[in-house]
């Protein structure tokens, strides 16, 4: 078994201590200085909020919920965290849920192309398809590159166009479920957010 040397130690702790420093100043996105992170949020907040990221993109809702949840205990104005729960839950099929998490993230950062993006997939859900564009429109303004948004805005656009030409008939069908869609734009969001976090 190897000993702990008093060079190791050293180095540990100024790990540490850039660490705290780095989680104390907000850092920025380097292509709109959007702030991503807010100050005061601590290594354990991240931790988990880290762990609910790797669960999402395993497929493992619950727990990544779990966690993004622990993360939020710890620090309830974490935005990255409200925008995880947002994806997660989108996924999970409970939009109006997703909405509240999306709208506090938004509240705290409206910055985060990532929230408005999981803002536009919950209002399709909730059948406000206007509201839906208007908040691709925001995720697009932000970030005119992030994935899956076009799509949202375009499945948005002809859930509208189809309500606008729709002649009630006995015999319409119900509406094509988007829930694979949708979820999987969701978590393409929840990813993208922890890949900004962790570069």
């Amino acid at each position: 078994m190897r000993q702990s040397t008093g060079k190791k130690t050293g180095y540990a702790a100024c790990i540490v201590l850039a660490l705290l420093l780095a989680v104390a100043i907000p850092v920025s996105a380097a292509e709109n200085d959007t702030p991503i992170m807010m100050s005061g949020q601590n290594i354990e907040a991240i931790n988990a909020y880290n762990l609910g990221a790797d669960l999402a993109s395993q497929g493992k809702l619950q727990d990544a919920l779990v966690e993004t949840e622990k993360a939020l205990a710890i620090q309830p104005n974490f935005t990255l965290a409200l925008t995880q729960k947002a994806g997660i839950l989108n996924v999970m099929g409970k939009y109006q849920d997703a909405l509240d998490a999306t709208n506090a993230a938004i509240a705290g950062n409206p910055g985060i192309s990532e929230a408005w993006a999981n803002r536009a997939d919950a209002l399709i859900y909730l059948g406000k398809f206007q509201e839906a564009i208007d908040s691709a429109d925001r995720a697009l303004a932000i970030d005119p590159t992030l994935e899956g948004v076009k799509t949202t805005r375009l499945l948005a656009t002809k859930m509208l166009e189809n309500i606008a030409t729709a002649v009630p008939t006995p015999t319409r069908k119900a509406p094509v479920s988007l829930v694979p869609v949708i979820g999987a734009l969701a978590v393409t969001g929840c990813v993208a957010g922890y890949r900004k976090l962790r570069n």
